[in-house]
């Protein structure tokens, strides 16, 4: 279908075709290395989650070429279905990357696809980790311009947008040309979708599993000539015309090639949804100046970004999926546990009771003076004190940003559920290096269980 002048598309394509990897911001090089550090940590811990064993098993009896690994299980599949599996797993905990600005889980679409591809075509680091670069670039690009509408409307701004992330991706690995890449970019728009209603179901990690697999599927089919609508991003009646009535994208090829939105990407430090994270730091710094128990709190009032309430304001969770969306139930976790990582959001821990009796006293404002990484907590002590904590950019944002140590700590700490200390270092050891390495499919191979 021709679909007119489409400059958004056409940018797009220009830029993922002409990326040259070797002529990368050092900065963005490494920025790219620890989110690949970081989305390989949540990859293979969440192997051990249930929805990973409900994938392999669907994987297994449906068979497909041993092209790539499904990371933790040491299970061999199609790079279809391993980009599917690893972006699934990646999500399971809610505990990958986030680019704020766009609202955009930036790595859990693209990484999947970049190491598939590294494996079943033999790719090198730095051709992987340039691909990498721009399947992010693309996918957050859009997001600045059309994520918080998206979200406002109750769609997933990464099931819907990482379908472009991933197919940028591949088209890099796979080097297809400026009319297959516009192509590409057409499949993968009429297959872009998910739901916030998802959030706190498996469904929500699956977004990102079937975008990474959408995606690598557009570029494939692209390079043998199939055919997708040109103007999914520039004309009237594309994606984001249809789903939230934006019709000009134009803004998102602002600085294209020169300002890099990786840079902006922000780490997870804590196991739940990212507009939880500046509560729960508050809570965190609370309880460290608490000098009584926390039953001698009588309320809590959190201030914070109003999409955190959209998102994430459910007020009784029952399991430990929900818990990842309740404010309140952060807030109480941080309070009286001085943490929030994967061992707060079991099923167990939220029934806790002291936890469950604290929640009830937590009261979530929506402040629109509030940044989106920024919270500010009171809570009331019954002999009537006051203590208030302020939080202006949230642990592991690009305002507060982790360490490559604690990255590394991270990794180790969800990696050893799955893999023997020997296999952690060398994955570590290649990380560090992996623009280095002339095979990635190596580093893939070690983690597999």
């Amino acid at each position: 279908m021709n679909d007119g002048k489409t400059p958004v598309i056409d940018s797009l394509v220009e830029f993922v075709i002409a990326l040259d990897p070797a002529a990368l911001p050092a900065a963005v090089t490494e920025a790219a290395s620890l989110c690949l550090t970081d989305w390989l940590g949540t990859a293979v811990r969440g192997s051990k989650e249930p929805l990973a064993d409900a994938l392999a098993a669907v994987i297994t009896a449906s068979g497909g070429e041993p092209q790539a690994t499904v990371v933790g299980r040491g299970l061999r599949t199609s790079a279809l279905f391993a980009a599917m599996a690893n972006g699934a797993q990646a999500h399971a905990l809610d505990f990958d990357d986030t680019h704020l600005p766009s609202i955009v889980h930036g790595s859990a679409p693209v990484a999947p696809v970049v190491l598939a591809l590294a494996e079943w075509r033999h790719r090198s680091g730095r051709d992987v980790l340039g691909a990498f670069v721009a399947g992010f670039e693309v996918e957050t690009r859009i997001g600045r311009v059309a994520g918080r509408t998206l979200a406002d409307r109750g769609w997933h701004v990464t099931g819907v947008l990482g379908h472009f992330g991933a197919t940028a991706a591949a088209g890099k690995l796979l080097g297809l040309t400026r009319a297959q890449l516009r192509h590409a970019f057409g499949i993968a728009g009429t297959q872009a979708a998910g739901l916030e209603q998802s959030f706190g179901t498996m469904c929500k990690p699956l977004h990102p599993g079937k975008a990474a697999m959408n995606g690598l599927l557009s570029a494939l089919l692209a390079r043998e000539g199939f055919t997708g609508p040109t103007g999914v991003l520039d004309t009237h009646g594309g994606l984001l015309s249809t789903f939230v009535g934006i019709d000009d994208l134009s803004r998102a090829t602002a600085g294209l090639g020169t300002r890099f939105e990786i840079l902006e990407n922000s780490t997870k430090a804590y196991a739940a949804c990212h507009l939880t994270h500046a509560t729960i730091d508050a809570g965190r710094a609370i309880r460290e100046r608490l000098a009584s128990g926390v039953d001698a709190i009588t309320a809590i009032e959190c201030r914070v970004h109003p999409l955190t309430l959209k998102v994430a304001a459910n007020p009784d969770p029952r399991t430990g999926l929900e818990a990842k969306f309740s404010v309140a139930y952060c807030a109480a976790s941080a309070l009286v546990r001085g943490d929030a990582g994967e061992g707060e959001f079991t099923d167990e821990a939220v029934r806790e009771p002291v936890v469950a009796r604290l929640r009830q006293r937590v009261t979530p404002v929506a402040d629109a003076a509030m940044g989106i990484g920024t919270a500010h907590m009171t809570i009331r002590l019954a002999d009537g004190s006051v203590i208030d904590e302020h939080v202006k950019a949230a642990r592991g944002t690009a305002e507060n940003p982790l360490t490559r140590e604690e990255f590394e700590a991270k990794f180790r700490r969800l990696a050893s559920v799955v893999l023997p200390d020997t296999k952690i270092e060398q994955l570590v050891t290649g990380l560090r290096s992996f623009t280095t390495l002339a095979d990635a499919r190596k580093l893939v191979a070690l983690a597999a269980r």
